[in-house]
């Protein structure tokens, strides 16, 4: 019995000293090593083709799985979470705001989804936004706004800033401070929340006192950068995917060169609001997100990068991930800091 417990051992010990060492390769690439769990994950999961579904059918697809993001502690902790419209020129925006619980004004947190402007509900983002919401504490206002190509630009983006707009002046109903005002978003969202803060510039405000920005789209011209030839392919999000986002979302090549379509493009980036950009290591955006940070940087503005060097884009929206906890415990930290000092003055 006891040889026979041995051979049981031994066999058991050789298959996980086997299993260790095929993880320990799924982890190496010709550009480092990738977190154990983004191999794992990258292993275990394939996105739906791009090629053979319509936009609807994809999105359905992705519905599916949008289940899985409402299995969050941090969203039975919030007491207060309410679907509504914000009611503006452009139409009514679906939006969903979290608030905690308060005797005083918040302060107030705009976020926007990811999706590649074609992709992304306000479920999926149920947890980030809970997080945030419980932690900062603040209001988190999730916008839902309209999706390409149905809604090509220059649609989300003028539905991102009347929907900051419409946080603005309903802060008071709200039970938010109007003075304390930031904007977030990831990838394409992070793409809105460049932008909107771009605009609250141009265009009278609303002030901004932060832009949290996770690993953004800042421009739709170049799919030849450093990270696009490095992390093209194999990391999850692919250059034919970002080419078929931006397809959608900007078919007219003239419209991808302006400011509010590929910020990194802009012409002017003085006054705006102290931001912080959020980095994947292995994303095939790392290269446009950095660039973007240093063109706040030399602009004069206060800026944090910081580089998450072994996970892939979209890893803040996976709970299980420990850079995800790790990114958005830091995010908390910033806003914290920013949400306890006067506006900064963006407005010129």
């Amino acid at each position: 019995m006891k040889k026979l417990l041995r051979i049981i051992g031994l066999v058991l010990l050789s298959l996980i000293l086997v299993a260790a060492f095929l993880l320990y390769r799924w982890t190496l690439t010709p550009y480092g090593s990738l977190d154990y769990k983004v191999a794992i994950g990258l292993k275990l999961y394939e996105p739906p083709d791009i090629i053979h579904f319509t936009p609807q059918e994809l999105r359905e697809k992705f519905a599916e799985e949008d289940a899985w993001f409402q299995e969050d502690e941090y969203i039975r902790q919030i007491p207060s979470i309410k679907d509504t419209v914000c009611r503006t020129a452009k139409g009514n925006i679906p939006v969903r705001i979290y608030r905690p619980d308060s005797l005083t004004p918040l302060p107030i947190l705009v976020y926007y989804h990811g999706g590649g402007f074609v992709f992304g509900t306000l479920d999926e983002y149920n947890g980030v936004c809970a997080r945030l919401a419980h932690h900062i504490p603040a209001i988190v206002v999730s916008v839902d706004y309209r999706l390409a190509p149905e809604n090509p630009y220059p649609v989300p983006v003028e539905d991102a800033y009347a929907a900051l707009q419409w946080v603005y002046q309903q802060a008071a109903l709200l039970k938010g401070d109007s003075t304390r005002l930031a904007v977030a978003g990831d990838s394409a969202g992070g793409n809105l929340a460049a932008v909107v803060s771009h605009m609250a510039r141009d265009l009278g405000g609303p002030a901004i006192v932060c832009q949290v920005l996770y690993y953004p789209a800042t421009q739709a011209v170049d799919f030849n950068t450093e990270s696009h030839q490095k992390y093209g392919q194999g990391f999850a999000l692919t250059t034919e995917r970002v080419r078929w986002y931006t397809d959608q979302y900007l078919p007219d090549w003239k419209d991808r060169y302006e400011g509010y379509a590929s910020p990194l493009l802009a012409k002017n980036f003085d006054y705006l609001p102290p931001a912080l950009v959020i980095i994947a290591g292995f994303d095939p955006l790392r290269s446009e997100g950095e660039a973007y940070a240093e063109k706040l940087q030399l602009a004069g503005v206060p800026v944090q990068q910081v580089l998450f060097p072994d996970v892939i884009h979209g890893f803040i929206n996976v709970p299980f991930f420990d850079q995800s906890q790790e990114a958005l415990t830091h995010t908390i930290k910033v806003l914290q800091q920013h949400f306890h000092q006067p506006a900064h003055t963006s407005i010129q």
